[in-house]
């Protein structure tokens, strides 16, 4: 039996808060000796957790091996969460040089990734170590680029990690 694309979700949402989790620890904890790395080092090391819960979801989960509508769906759902909570902050932040409590609100709900998705927010953190001002268009253009990896990065890694070969979908082919 295919899981439906709300098991997957759930799959991907219950495996995303253990890494966030660790990730959050492991950064409160060792905070000097991650950071004194190079820059897009940690983040990449958070965001390659993804593969191996991927793998053990699928395994715990017995999910079989996806359509194609279906895994598109459950890179995309995921993602689409990501981007509307970090667009939504990030316009916020924008409008609170106007109205102070919804720039309040917007810092609030990006700070909060921290939090929620610590991969994404170390991502997101490698944008703000550039000498780039915040008016310019190239900053702009990076800060959204990260902003679409950043929600994007995590769902397709554990999809791609939940493709790996287990136990279970074994026994379903023979």
């Amino acid at each position: 039996m295919t899981p439906s694309p709300a098991s997957r979700f759930g799959g991907f949402a219950s495996g995303h808060f253990v890494i966030t989790a660790l990730c959050a620890c492991l950064l409160f904890f060792n905070a000097p000796g991650i950071l004194s790395l190079p820059d897009p080092l940690p983040a990449v090391f958070m965001m390659a957790l993804y593969l191996p819960a991927g793998w053990v979801v699928s395994c715990l989960r017995r999910w079989t091996r996806p359509i194609r509508k279906e895994g598109v769906k459950a890179v995309l759902y995921p993602a689409l969460v990501a981007w509307a909570w970090a667009l939504g902050g990030w316009l916020l932040f924008i409008v609170g040089l106007s109205w102070p409590l919804a720039g309040s609100v917007g810092s609030l709900m990006l700070l909060s990734n921290y939090f929620l998705a610590t991969p994404s927010f170390m991502l997101m953190l490698t944008g703000l170590q550039s000498d780039l001002t915040f008016t310019t268009l190239a900053f702009s253009l990076h800060w959204y680029g990260l902003m679409f990896l950043a929600g994007l990065l995590p769902p397709l890694l554990f999809f791609l990690g939940s493709l790996l070969p287990h136990p279970a979908r074994k026994k379903d082919t023979t």
